[in-house]
């Protein structure tokens, strides 16, 4: 019997195993696919029903819907739809930052309808969010760490941050310093800036906790001058109605007075003269009263009205979906 060499005696099994691997690649595969399409299918589940409650106006369920979906198979569409959700419910930066992602991806067929409602999306909300640049004070802190509303940020920012209007919380902390805590109120479409100033930890300071200011933390960022109010300018404008009318009054008095009076130069004559002098000062101060309210009044721009949209969602054969018409 001829005896086999090693290299031919292992073919067989280096043979075995190209065929085990072939095999097994299928199978793989085909796992891939099948777990790949229950994924799409788990995710498309949450986004018809999202859609569904968007149509009922229930935009927190379909919120978390919507964000529920993306966190499984992220889709051009459901962040569209999601835009709109947070959109309707206040999230307004959220809400830019969908309609960004939305208009960042590849457009086809199916996302070419609401390219242009999403650019309109965005345009509006960028006049409507409030803007926060915050200095640090000294600057250059190494291991800073900054966070507004508890979603931390990334050092300290060299351009304005997006925040929906209304009042916020910015904590920031590094190595060596004492904790700084700073509340701040922004309006829509306005900027402020916020100071941030760290002071160094000493041993005292290190080992006692840091004390709020009695009563919270008191805000150290104003938004600017305030509109100005149409209340003075109203309160003018009925204070001088009171007084014309008090002036009229007090003259057609005066005048029903004089014509019964018995003589010209009697006492009632003299003091229907004198109410008929007193009407005309009133009257007239009652009119210049009432003008200068009017021109403050008109003087004040009047508040321009937020821009509404219309939502329309929509099911169809090839998904669901909500359209935005601003």
């Amino acid at each position: 019997m001829t005896a086999r060499s090693p290299a031919r005696a292992r073919r067989p099994v280096a043979l075995l195993v190209a065929v085990a691997l072939s095999a097994a690649s299928p199978l793989r595969a085909s796992a891939d696919t099948a777990e790949s399409v229950g994924d799409v299918e788990s995710a498309r589940a949450l986004f018809v029903e999202g859609s569904k409650l968007a149509r009922q106006g229930r935009w927190e369920e379909a919120r978390a819907l919507y964000t529920r979906s993306l966190q499984i198979k992220p889709a051009a569409l459901t962040w569209y739809s999601l835009g709109v959700a947070q959109k309707e419910t206040g999230r307004l930066v959220d809400a830019l930052a969908s309609f960004r992602t939305f208009l960042a991806e590849p457009t086809t067929t199916t996302t070419a309808p609401y390219v242009r409602p999403a650019r309109s999306a965005v345009a509006a909300l960028e006049q409507h969010i409030g803007r926060v640049t915050i200095a640090v004070h000294p600057g250059n802190i190494e291991g800073l760490t900054l966070a507004i509303d508890g979603a931390p940020l990334r050092g300290a920012p060299d351009h304005a941050v997006e925040v929906d209007p209304g009042a916020h919380e910015i904590v920031a902390s590094a190595p060596g310093f004492r904790p700084v805590a700073a509340r701040f109120r922004v309006d829509g479409g306005r900027s402020v800036e916020v100071p941030i100033t760290f002071a160094a930890e000493t041993a005292e300071t290190a080992a006692a906790p840091a004390d709020p200011p009695k009563g919270g933390l008191p805000p150290v960022a104003d938004t600017g001058p305030a509109p100005p109010s149409r209340t003075l300018p109203i309160v003018m404008m009925g204070t001088g109605g009171a007084l014309f009318a008090g002036g009229v009054v007090l003259g057609l008095s005066g005048l029903s007075q004089a014509s019964g009076a018995t003589t010209r130069g009697g006492p009632e004559a003299r003091s229907a003269q004198t109410k008929g002098i007193v009407g005309d000062v009133l009257g007239g101060v009652g009119v210049a009263t009432v003008g200068v309210g009017l021109y403050l009044l008109l003087k004040q721009p009047a508040p321009s009205p937020p821009r509404s949209g219309a939502v329309t969602p929509w099911i169809g054969a090839s998904g669901a979906g909500v359209e935005l018409r601003l």
